[in-house]
């Protein structure tokens, strides 16, 4: 006996046009980013940053900020009411301020005022002293200092294997930004009942909305965070920016608050790529088989921690690319600087050893003088 079961057909499969939901409302320009959302009543929020790469704070006098008509609220760290840290692994970072400046552009204050000037003008009255003290901006010698969030070595095989072809080289790239289209900006509104919404831009809204509600002093479900278009990301949305500066100011205030960082505040506002040094040592036999690779990798973390340990450990597992190699040792480390954060952007690491890697791997085929092609397709990885 034969039995037929029958069932609605699935669509937008394989080989099948599948309409996008946000493609019709992108095409008519009113796709809501958290840049285009508006309340009643509504306040603008703006920050105060660091003019320094390191520095003490002295003094901050908020009076004259406040004196300003329209300016309704000016927050410093003493008003975090919640835990004055966040971070993703580490609460290390703090909301704002809280003494010393440890990145050039991080936020000491935040403003609200009636619009987005008067916020401005706020930010430019509020009377500060710094104490200029000496960065440390150099990676190696961050290194030497013992500046670090993760020292993470690699060992297989025997250290003491050696090819008949030996290639040296030392490598380095700058930091990276991501610079999406749309830079960051959030709406938050008081609820009357103690609670908060905050429609924002954001890539990771859970690991976001636990670190928001415990600075707030609030409960979980107090905190409703929102997600809005995401006019760009690259990993540069993974991390807070404004959240809990807009919902300070909201809860503050009684009223929406809306801030949106312009480009040159957005370059400071969120992490970048990490900076890279890395030296490499590729050994292989006359036939062009990798026989060991040596490499040292130091990633530049910034003043705060972030996902750094992550980017470590995914930079030194690649550190030999796509190809099999029987010795390996590496280290890799990720330090502490007085310049910008650093953590996520795509390739989370393995863009910087990619460049090294692959560089070494030309180098190498032109010493053996073979095709820079054959040379990989030796190596390659296999599956099994």
């Amino acid at each position: 006996m034969t039995t037929t079961t029958t069932g609605t057909r699935i669509r937008g499969g394989i080989g099948e046009s599948v309409k996008r939901p946000d493609g019709i409302p992108k095409l008519m320009g009113n796709f809501a980013y958290a840049s285009d959302l508006t309340a009643e009543g509504m306040l603008w929020g703006a920050t105060l940053r660091s003019p320094y790469a390191r520095a003490r704070l002295v003094r901050l006098d908020i009076a004259p900020a406040l004196a300003i008509p329209g300016v309704q609220a000016v927050l410093t760290q003493e008003d975090v009411p919640g835990r004055k840290t966040f971070g993703q692994i580490v609460q290390d970072q703090p909301v704002l301020v809280d003494g010393e400046a440890r990145f050039w552009g991080e936020p000491v204050a935040v403003v609200a005022a009636d619009d987005p000037e008067t916020a401005r003008q706020g930010v430019a009255a509020i009377d500060i002293e710094w104490e200029e003290l000496e960065p440390l901006v150099d990676m190696e010698e961050a290194l030497e200092q013992g500046e670090l969030f993760r020292s993470a070595p690699v060992r297989r095989g025997d250290p003491d294997a050696t090819g008949e072809v030996v290639v040296e080289g030392y490598y380095e790239v700058g930091m990276q930004d991501q610079a999406p289209l749309g830079t960051e900006a959030g709406l938050a509104i008081p609820d009357g009942e103690g609670g908060v919404d905050l429609w924002v831009t954001s890539q990771w809204t859970h690991e976001d909305h636990s670190q928001i509600y415990r600075s707030l002093d609030l409960t979980a479900d107090q905190v409703r965070q929102h997600p809005t278009g995401i006019g760009g990301a690259f990993g540069a949305r993974e991390d807070m920016s404004l959240h809990i500066h807009v919902c300070l100011l909201a809860l503050r205030t009684g009223r929406p608050v809306k801030m949106v960082y312009n480009r040159e505040e957005s370059f400071p506002g969120h992490v970048h790529r990490h900076p890279a040094r890395m030296w490499y040592r590729h050994e292989a036999d006359a036939d062009g088989l990798l026989v060991k690779v040596e490499a040292k990798i130091i990633l530049d973390g910034g003043a705060y921690m972030d996902t750094t340990p992550a980017v470590v450990a995914n930079a030194v597992y690649f550190t030999v690319g796509p190809y099999k190699v029987d010795s390996v040792h590496a280290h890799g480390y990720g330090v502490r600087t007085n310049n910008p954060p650093t953590g996520a952007m795509r390739g989370f690491g393995v863009v910087q050893v990619c460049f090294a890697h692959e560089t070494q791997m030309d180098r190498l085929a032109d010493a053996l003088g073979m095709d820079r092609l054959e040379l990989r397709k030796r190596n390659a990885l296999t599956t099994g």
